[in-house]
C-alpha cells in the first residue's frame, strides 16, 4: 500500500481534488494536509475530510507572504507523515518537501499569472489541460516533455465529470431564480494592489434581480445589507449546484466562471486585470463566457443569455486519463 500525501490550500483546490481522493483512497494510505484560506476547512468538513492544519493566510503583503510561504515549507517538512507520492495544485509546497525528501511529486497548474516558481523547478511530473501555454515555462525550468501530461479540457472537468444535480438544493435559498456574484479576491497576490471591488456597483445595477451572494471573507458581507433582494448563505453551499440552478454566475476571479460555462450556464468574470489566464481565454474566445467590468455590459448580458445543453463525456474522459496517470507514476 502506498502513501499519498495530498495538499489543499485554497477554496477551489477542494473540489478539483475530491475524486481522485475518493478513488486513491480505495487502495493507498492518504495524508492529507491543508491551509486555514478562505473556505477551504470547512469545505472539507462538509465532505467528510479532516485534514492536518499546517499554515494559514499571511495577507497581501509580498513580505508576509514570502514569511508564510518558507514557514509553512519549514512546518510541512517536520510534520508532514512519511509519503511516497505528494499531489497538489500549484505545488510550491509539496514539490519542494518532496525533492528534499526524494519523493515523487505531481503538480496541476492552470495558472499562469501567479508564482509557481518551486513547482516548475522541483516537481517531478505536471498535469496540464492543452490550452495551457507552457512554451516559456518549458524552456526557462527545462522540464521534460515525458514528464508532462496533458489532456484535452480543463481542471474542472475532474469533478464536472460525476456531477448530479441535488434536487433539494433549492430548499436553501429564499427564491427559486437567481444571479450568483461571487466578488474578486482582492487579497491574492496576482491581483494588482489598487484593485478596488464593483460589487457595490453590481447590486445597485441589479437591484429587481435575485441575488446569491458568495462573499470570500466577512467583511464584504456588509455590501448587501441594505438590500433586500440579496441572500448571503450562512454556511458553504455545493459550487456545481450552484452552477447548475443559477440563472447567470457572476464572479471576480475564474472557477466559478469556468465551471459555470463548461456546464452550459452563462458566465462572467470581472476579474480585475486585462490579462487573464490562458484557459479563460480560451473560453472567452469560444464564447462560453465574458470578461469586462463594464457595469452596463454585465446586465446586458444577463438580459439576453440563455443557458445552453452540455453532454460532459469530455469531462469523464478526462478524470479517467488524469487518474490514469497518477496510478501510472505511482507505479514507476
Amino acid at each position: 500500500m502506498k502513501k499519498i500525501w495530498i495538499d489543499i490550500t485554497n477554496t477551489p483546490h477542494v473540489n478539483v481534488l475530491l475524486p481522485i481522493i475518493k478513488e486513491l483512497s480505495k487502495n493507498n494510505k492518504l495524508i492529507i494536509t491543508a491551509r486555514d484560506f478562505s473556505e477551504t476547512l470547512p469545505l472539507l468538513k462538509k465532505n467528510g475530510i479532516t485534514p492536518i492544519i499546517i499554515g494559514k493566510y499571511k495577507g497581501k503583503s509580498r513580505i508576509f507572504k514570502i514569511f508564510g510561504l518558507f514557514k509553512r515549507i519549514y512546518d510541512l517538512y517536520f510534520n508532514v507523515p512519511s509519503f511516497d507520492l505528494s499531489i497538489s495544485l500549484g505545488g510550491n509546497y509539496t514539490s519542494t518537501i518532496s525533492k528534499l525528501k526524494n519523493k515523487k511529486s505531481i503538480i496541476f497548474s492552470d495558472n499562469d499569472l501567479s508564482f509557481k516558481g518551486f513547482a516548475y523547478r522541483f516537481a517531478g511530473y505536471f498535469i496540464f489541460p492543452t490550452y495551457f501555454n507552457d512554451e516559456n515555462i518549458k524552456l526557462k525550468y527545462k522540464l521534460k516533455e515525458d514528464r508532462i501530461f496533458k489532456f484535452n479540457g480543463f481542471k474542472e472537468d475532474i469533478y464536472i465529470a460525476d456531477y448530479k444535480p441535488d434536487p433539494s438544493f433549492l430548499s436553501n435559498l429564499p427564491f427559486e431564480e437567481f444571479i450568483t456574484i461571487r466578488p474578486e479576491n482582492l487579497k491574492a497576490s496576482y491581483v494588482p494592489k489598487d484593485s478596488v471591488t464593483i460589487i457595490p456597483d453590481l447590486f445597485k445595477a441589479l437591484k429587481n434581480e435575485n441575488i446569491l451572494f458568495l462573499p470570500r471573507y466577512p467583511e464584504e458581507k456588509k455590501f448587501a445589507t441594505i438590500y433586500n433582494n440579496i441572500f448571503v448563505p450562512d454556511k458553504p453551499l455545493n459550487g456545481l449546484d450552484v452552477c447548475y440552478y443559477t440563472k447567470v454566475m457572476l464572479t471576480g476571479a475564474g472557477t466559478f466562471a469556468r465551471e459555470a460555462a463548461l456546464m452550459g450556464t452563462p458566465a462572467i468574470s470581472f476579474f480585475p486585470r486585462k490579462e487573464l489566464l490562458s484557459v479563460d481565454r480560451i473560453l472567452v474566445n469560444q464564447g462560453l463566457m465574458i470578461h469586462t467590468r463594464d457595469i452596463s455590459t454585465i446586465v446586458s448580458y444577463i438580459n439576453n443569455s440563455k443557458k445552453r445543453f452540455v453532454v460532459n463525456e469530455r469531462s469523464s474522459k478526462v478524470k479517467k486519463e488524469i487518474l490514469d496517470f497518477i496510478i501510472q507514476v505511482l507505479g514507476d
